[in-house]
């Protein structure tokens, strides 16, 4: 199913340097800042090249760094080949706001700062001045205007009115639907253009705490549902958000791609953060090596505890009852539950804390289900140890699990395809092009998924498909059944025969889970006829590793006996195939390997 009804755009991620023009209030509650800066439409940095400012989407979002609040050094990215390179030490200070409007013939960006907050953007929103200098780095992409909605149900409070209103000025003049827009009161409301089949409804808080408020989901529970197909939009506060999302996808029973819920900030759990001043500089090993929160957390989110205790308060044998489960073992659980402070216990019995509240958010879940086959795989951790002293996927690896299990197969499938979602672009443009007519053959999981922009751009583009028949279903159904007809099959791994087909070899992540020597063997084979071939390979970067893509390799370790391969041990096995590369950067600087016979 699709991820969204809107339709994605990326783009390079750059770092500029622009100046302020000027600073002046909208409202009471908004205050805007107009930049400018040559940088805008384009040029040098770091001897990359910058590509002019693009900014396509309503809530596009950029980064703004600013010197360190205590220190007063500022630290910035460095710039790369169509993305950036973070520090670490010291950590670039940044903050995250939506672009509310870009004037590329005057060359005039512009934010709004919502005043509710204070903060480093908003402080500095607050005083600077004509003539000051700050960094932004991006757009990185753009979610455009919902296609296959009859009307919008859309909101916020204050940190989305430069989205909303931008989006309202924007729309489609045909567009219908609600607007319900969250201040403190009349003094924070301000003029925004709109389509006439939009009504704009404001909705006040009269003083209540942002973070407290329940005007904008009771204003939604009380939204008259019209005819057709909706599509639903609200950013906000995360806690204020969840009910939001829950009465939209639960009781309303609209799908995710129909729904989109973010939370543009979050409140404190309680009135004051408790802060640890304990040594800072150590090392709590045994917190950092505590088992317990991962599989009690998945068990919770499997169990469905959150969804369950949505109602309010429960008593243990009331939820046991619900959920399937044995009450004692239920109770140790809940119990443990409560001490990290998800949880709380009182006479009426087991609810939900603030915090606890992600337990019944799906955005927050997502990926912790153990009924979600991926999900399960993340237990192959457990081999971790046999996995490294051997060098070999301890169980019986990745793909005969596949081969046994089409639910798994499927769901890895999709997971790629929604991955490649953020590189897709790249291919059809002028990055990757494909000649008019030209036949693709493409090999990897979810490797159609690139091709979706390809073949909507020309109708006379074909497509091979390399692949066992198990698993041809789950490939197909990436593209929308339009394309489907363009698409033949040939029954094969990739280690055996290829279709002797002219024209572009087209290879996604279809080396990820071979050991060298079988990934050398594929892609002699791929090599052996006429045109060019591409390989598109996930890679570990080694000198920007964080603990989730290092994380992430020690899973895929533990699946496949391989992980991720950094570029380095990619071109090693190009080498060892007899073949020869050139690499160049794609999306948000993936490198795309075109591969030749030496």
């Amino acid at each position: 199913m699709a991820k969204s009804i809107r339709p994605q755009v990326t783009y390079p991620i750059s770092l500029r340097a622009l100046t302020v023009h000027r600073a002046y209030d909208i409202s009471s509650g908004m205050r805007r800042v107009e930049l400018t800066g040559p940088e805008l439409a384009g040029g040098e940095r770091g001897g990359f090249q910058l590509p002019p400012f693009v900014s396509e989407g309503f809530d596009d979002e950029l980064k703004l760094f600013y010197p360190d609040p205590e220190t007063g050094k500022l630290s910035l990215p460095a710039q790369r080949d169509r993305f950036i390179d973070w520090p670490r030490d010291p950590r670039a200070e940044s903050r995250t706001y939506t672009v509310r409007d870009f004037d590329a013939e005057a060359g005039v960006l512009t934010l709004d700062f919502a005043r509710h907050l204070r903060g480093v953007a908003t402080d500095w929103a607050e005083t600077v001045e004509a003539g000051a200098e700050i960094h932004i780095a991006g757009p990185k992409m753009a979610w455009l205007h919902p296609e296959g909605a009859d009307w919008l149900l859309i909101g916020g409070d204050d940190t989305a009115l430069p989205a909303l209103a931008r989006w309202l000025e924007s729309m489609p003049p045909a567009t219908q639907g609600v607007a319900l827009l969250e201040v403190d009161g009349a003094a924070s409301e301000f003029e925004i253009a709109h389509p006439e089949g939009m009504e704009i409804r404001w909705l006040h808080r009269n003083g209540v705490p942002a973070a407290r408020s329940t005007v904008l989901i009771d204003a939604v529970r009380a939204e008259r549902w019209q005819s057709g197909e909706p599509f639903c939009w609200f950013a906000g506060e995360t806690g204020v958000l969840r009910p939001i999302r829950t009465y939209l996808r639960k009781e309303r029973g609209l799908g995710r791609e129909r729904v989109e819920v973010t939370g543009y900030w979050r409140a404190p759990a309680g009135e004051e953060l408790d802060i640890d001043s304990g040594d800072e500089d150590g090392v709590d090993l045994h917190h950092l090596a505590d088992l317990v929160p991962p599989f009690a957390i998945r068990a919770a989110v499997t169990l469905g505890v959150g969804p369950a205790l949505r109602g309010g308060p429960r008593a243990t044998a009331e939820l046991a009852a619900s959920l399937d489960a044995d009450p004692r073992a239920l109770a140790k659980l809940l119990r443990y539950l409560g001490t990290i402070d998800l949880l709380t216990h009182s006479e009426a019995g087991w609810e939900l804390t603030r915090a606890g509240g992600v337990l019944d958010d799906e955005s927050e879940t997502r990926g912790l289900d153990l009924g979600d086959p991926i999900a399960r795989e993340q237990l192959a951790l457990t081999d971790l140890l046999a996995v490294v002293r051997s060098g070999r996927a301890n169980r019986d690896g990745r793909a005969a699990t596949r081969d046994n299990d089409p639910t798994l197969d499927a769901a890895i499938v999709a997971s790629e395809a929604d991955e490649l979602s953020y590189v897709a672009s790249s291919f059809g443009a002028s990055e990757v092009p494909f000649r008019l007519g030209e036949h693709v053959t493409a090999a990897g999981d979810g490797a159609l998924a690139v091709l979706i922009g390809p073949l909507d751009a020309d109708p006379t583009l074909t497509v091979t498909l390399l692949e066992r028949p198990s698993r041809v279903a789950a490939q197909l159904a990436v593209l929308p059944e339009r394309h489907r007809d363009r698409v033949r099959v040939f029954h094969g791994t990739g280690l055996d025969a290829w279709p002797v087909i002219e024209g572009t070899r087209l290879l996604v992540g279809a080396l990820r889970d071979l050991p060298d020597e079988d990934a050398a063997h594929l892609l002699r084979g791929a090599a052996a006829g006429d045109g060019r071939l591409l390989v598109f390979e996930t890679l570990l970067g080694i000198d920007e590793i964080d603990d989730h893509d290092a994380g992430e390799d020690l899973a895929a370790l533990c699946l496949t006996g391989v992980g991720l391969r950094t570029r380095a041990e990619v071109e090693t096995v190009i080498l060892a195939a007899g073949l020869e590369s050139e690499a160049r950067a794609i999306g948000w600087g993936e490198l795309l390997f075109t591969v030749a016979r030496r």
